[in-house]
């Protein structure tokens, strides 16, 4: 249920536009209302960037879910299909008062740290209980981030993704809908939050697009619908050959 009183003010709004700012340029359009936030999918924008955007769209959900948090609300996420806004991906509004918790905050803290790594920075893996950690704190519906198993790797390096050597967790849904996608890109983003809570870097690895990648998913053994490879580690700069 939607808090009564709740309006998103200037106050609040800074600090909510100050986190999506953290996306970068190629983030989702979120429409703050007084008491909701669309969050929209420009035709124009899907053209260019196909469910890439839905996945950005998932980052931008995954932000707004964490700010309301340490606002001391729970998020309220609606996927609405309205033929007159077919570009409204998702709706966020500020349900009942709830204290923040600690690794909350951390969360909300991690946001300044995320960002692709340099091309001259390496990951060094990670151990198996960190990937397990980071999987199990995956808290979105109709999503899960299994640790990438040796099996699986020429499946995913065909939809590529080339996780040889690599620290890696797969972001899978049950479907291929558009409200998976986003589910998808809040799970990848979360993940990355947990990841820099515990002083770890990450490289997101995108997977092709649905229509190319249809019957290699169906014929691998890939635990369900992949949309990206999470590469997790400790970031180091690479050795320069003298």
């Amino acid at each position: 249920m939607t808090a009564v009183g709740f309006r998103w003010e200037r106050s609040s709004r800074a600090v909510l536009a100050d986190a999506l700012m953290r996306l970068g340029p190629n983030r989702c359009v979120a429409q703050v209302r007084p008491d909701e936030i669309l969050l929209t999918e420009p035709p124009a924008r899907r053209q260019r960037a196909g469910t890439a955007a839905l996945l950005e769209c998932g980052a931008a959900l995954s932000t707004i879910w964490t700010v309301v948090r340490v606002l001391c609300h729970e998020p309220e996420v609606a996927f609405p299909y309205d033929p007159d806004r077919p570009d409204v991906a998702a709706v966020v509004r500020v349900g009942d008062v709830r204290t923040a918790s600690d690794g909350e905050w951390a969360r909300y803290d991690a946001l300044r740290k995320l960002g692709e790594p340099g091309h001259d920075v390496k990951l060094q893996p990670v151990s198996l209980a960190v990937l397990g950690a980071l999987a199990a704190e995956d808290f979105w519906p109709d999503t899960a981030t299994p640790i990438v198993r040796p099996d699986w790797a020429p499946t995913l390096a065909h939809l590529g993704a080339d996780v040889t050597g690599q620290s890696s967790l797969l972001i899978t849904t049950p479907g291929d809908s558009r409200r998976h996608h986003v589910l998808a890109g809040a799970a990848l983003h979360s993940t990355r939050l947990a990841a820099a809570v515990r002083g770890f870097s990450s490289r997101v690895l995108p997977i092709r697009a649905p229509g190319e990648r249809a019957r290699d998913v169906e014929e691998s053994l890939l635990p369900g619908v992949p949309h990206a490879v999470l590469l997790v580690g400790l970031a180091t700069p690479k050795l320069r050959n003298s």
